[in-house]
Parts: C-alpha cells; sequence; structure tokens
C-alpha cells in the first residue's frame, strides 16, 4: 500500500502546485522519520481519522516557497509571515490533503481531516499522535522546497 500512498501524495501534490503556481514540483527524497524538528519554517497539520485509525498529514513549507505561491495567488509577495500567509498555507495543505484521501479512498478506507493547525519558525517541532514512523515526501520546486509527511495508525 505505501506504493499507492506515495503515488496518492505526489498526485495531489502535483496538482495543487502546478495549478496554482504554474512550475512542476519535483520529488528528490522520500524517507521514513520519527523525529519531530520539521523540516521547513511554516507547517500545517492536519489530523486524520477514520474507521479505527488515527494519523496525520503536515505539509512543511521552506518560507521562499510559500511565499512566492502567495505572489503567484495575490498578484504581491509578502514581506513577512501574516495572517494572509498562514491562510495560504492552510489552504494549499487542505487542498493537497483532499486530493490525497480522495485518491486514497479508491484503495484504502475513507479519511476524515480536521482544520489544519499552523505552526511556524525554524526548527519548529511536529508532535503527532501516530506511534508508528511518518512516511516523508520532500518536494523541489525553483530552488525552495515543501515536505509531506503522512502516518496513519490503527486504533483498538
Amino acid at each position: 500500500m505505501s506504493k499507492e500512498i506515495a503515488n496518492a501524495i505526489k498526485e495531489s501534490v502535483t496538482e495543487v502546485i502546478s495549478t496554482y503556481t504554474g512550475k512542476m514540483p519535483e520529488l528528490v527524497d522520500t524517507i521514513v522519520r520519527t523525529e519531530n524538528v520539521a523540516l521547513g519554517e511554516i507547517s500545517a497539520i492536519v489530523g486524520l481519522t477514520g474507521e479505527k485509525l488515527r494519523g496525520a498529514f503536515v505539509v512543511s513549507f521552506e518560507k521562499k516557497l510559500l511565499f512566492s505561491i502567495v505572489a503567484a495567488l495575490f498578484g504581491e509577495e509578502p514581506k513577512e509571515i501574516n495572517q494572509e500567509v498562514l491562510d495560504a498555507a492552510g489552504e494549499i495543505t487542505n487542498m493537497i490533503c483532499g486530493g490525497f484521501r480522495r485518491r486514497f479512498e479508491k484503495f484504502g478506507p475513507t479519511l476524515k481531516a480536521s482544520v489544519p493547525s499552523m505552526v511556524t519558525g525554524k526548527n519548529h517541532t511536529i508532535t503527532t499522535l501516530c506511534k508508528t514512523p511518518r512516511l516523508v515526501f520532500k518536494y523541489k520546486v525553483d530552488d525552495a522546497f515543501l515536505i509531506v509527511e503522512f502516518c496513519l495508525d490503527k486504533t483498538a
């Protein structure tokens, strides 16, 4: 199933990022990790639940990339992380996660998603309720990165 998960994430990231920026994200690395230090400066964390399942879908952005996405959306690049930038990160994450869930449901159970929680700052930590390691997909867009982390645990 991990190949199907990887494809669902890749298709969702490609669909959203290319639609809103006109640029194709390039998958540059896939790893499994347990560390809680974020790989980007702005992270949107979405809780996932399903029948006897609990997990997380995290999208972390390098500030440079998120600012270029906001510029593509609104015509002007922000100068600082503000509410508009955080809202854009949350919406991009909702779209990527929604696309993933739609694709995931073709081979897995239905998943419900929470509203994204936003965390910012260099080396911020992300703590999920997952006991299993997270699958991590690192994408390059121009010269900046977007990282998707996914985990899903069975519950009793």
